[in-house]
């Protein structure tokens, strides 16, 4: 049997000297999905933001593909794997799907001297994505065109488009 995808032991988290999380473990295998349930203020957040390198954690290690890991923050998270999509959205309504879908990591195009963002690649790329998760938007479109939870599907097409092995989904 392979080694599991993501498996996290001990984990622990102290905010103002209040355990948040004791003792999480949790083992992930590929192709597997898991659904973590409890009220609000249970720590499910808490400890989907410590994956993601959001907050950090005060105990226990990260295991990915059978490497003990730190992750220090969302970029290092997802050079690991780990994309997320937050329970909070912070769409940019006037800028198109693809732009929301690629912003920090538009790809460019040598014009001459100058670099420029290549929306024909970005425009194909994100229509791709959106088509391998069930969403026919048009990727030219206003993102402040679609409803909340169409605005959602697309942060789920872009966590997959950034080929991550494990997607966070948080709400």
């Amino acid at each position: 049997m392979s080694e599991p995808l993501l498996n996290v032991k001990n984990l622990s988290v102290d905010v103002e000297e209040k355990s948040i999380l004791h003792g999480i473990n949790l083992t992930i295998n590929k192709g597997e999905t898991h659904v973590l349930m409890g009220p609000n203020g249970a720590g499910k957040s808490t400890l989907m933001k410590c994956l993601f390198g959001i907050y950090k954690m005060d105990e226990g290690q990260i295991i990915i593909d059978g490497e003990k890991t730190e992750i220090t923050n969302p970029d290092d998270a997802l050079r690991k794997g780990l994309a997320m999509v937050h329970q909070e959205l912070q769409p940019i309504p006037d800028r198109s799907i693809a732009e929301n879908m690629y912003l920090g990591r538009y790809p460019m195009k040598s014009v001459g001297p100058l670099k420029m963002v290549d929306h024909k690649t970005m425009n194909s790329e994100a229509e791709k994505w959106l088509k391998d998760v069930k969403m026919n938007f048009d990727p030219k479109a206003k993102l402040g065109t679609l409803s909340i939870g169409q605005m959602q599907s697309v942060e789920i097409a872009k966590a997959v488009s950034q080929h991550a092995k494990i997607v966070i989904l948080d709400e």
